[in-house]
């Protein structure tokens, strides 16, 4: 069995070339597509440059709508591998536990999410605020999730392609990032989740993409709207995925 590999990328011009190398050194990893938009560095033109010493192995797409997770649901349109490793392009998961990850995907042929809470987080990696965050939201999924605290939202993950074609409408429009969407909605349809400690370092260019508090306001709603989901007592879900 083989992966797709999709890389979205917004003003990581200076991590791309790196990353880009670490990718193609895997070989379980049949294709990579790199989503690009929204940058104000040259990233696309850093993509398309090495796509072109790659064009057997690398597509670039522009993305047209906004968001990390629109950029991923477009990649998805392009993979051909039953399974989809998710790998950001700020290169701070180490290539080693990357390789850990691909190692339980292949065996079990299941989701797996990378979890910084259980490995080295490096100092500047992460702020204060947004640790307490992750181990909150952690907490606050144990009763969906069934098994210990894991990081939520940890971008590093493989997920079977079919998961993205099941995610409801309407949860597509609540989540900001869409690493909930991506795990409650393999749990709903009774795929296995694992968690695979890693690593996590401090960027080396540019700053993150994502707005803390107005993005933590958002996943709050999100979960608060995934267990009336899963515990099917408040919405008809036949109704709120045709919406």
């Amino acid at each position: 069995m083989l992966i797709s590999c999709i890389i979205p990328a917004r003003n990581e011009a200076g991590h791309l070339s790196k990353v880009l190398d670490d990718v193609l050194s895997v070989n379980q990893i049949s294709e990579i597509i790199i989503v690009e938009g929204g940058s104000t560095d040259n990233t696309y033109e850093e993509a398309v440059r090495i796509s072109l010493e790659h064009p057997d192995k690398i597509k670039v797409i522009k993305q047209i709508g906004n968001g990390k997770f629109n950029a991923v649901q477009l990649g998805v349109t392009f993979v051909r591998e039953e399974l989809v490793l998710i790998w950001d392009a700020d290169g701070t998961v180490p290539l080693s536990d990357i390789k850990k990850i691909i190692k339980v995907a292949l065996e079990s042929g299941q989701t797996v999410m990378g979890d910084r809470l259980r490995g080295n987080i490096e100092h500047g990696a992460m702020q204060f605020f947004n640790f307490l965050g992750n181990w909150a939201f952690a907490i606050a999924w144990i009763p969906i999730l069934k098994q210990r605290p894991v990081d939520m939202l940890c971008g590093t993950k493989i997920i079977k392609t079919e998961v993205f074609k099941k995610i409801p409408k309407w949860l597509l429009k609540n989540d900001p990032y869409g690493d909930f969407s991506l795990i409650a909605t393999a749990k709903y349809f009774n795929f296995s989740i694992k968690s695979v400690s890693v690593d996590y370092l401090a960027r080396s260019y540019g700053t993150s993409n994502i707005s803390r508090w107005s993005g933590g306001c958002k996943l709050l709603i999100t979960t608060v709207l995934i267990y009336m989901w899963q515990t099917k007592k408040l919405f008809n879900i036949d109704q709120m995925n045709k919406n």
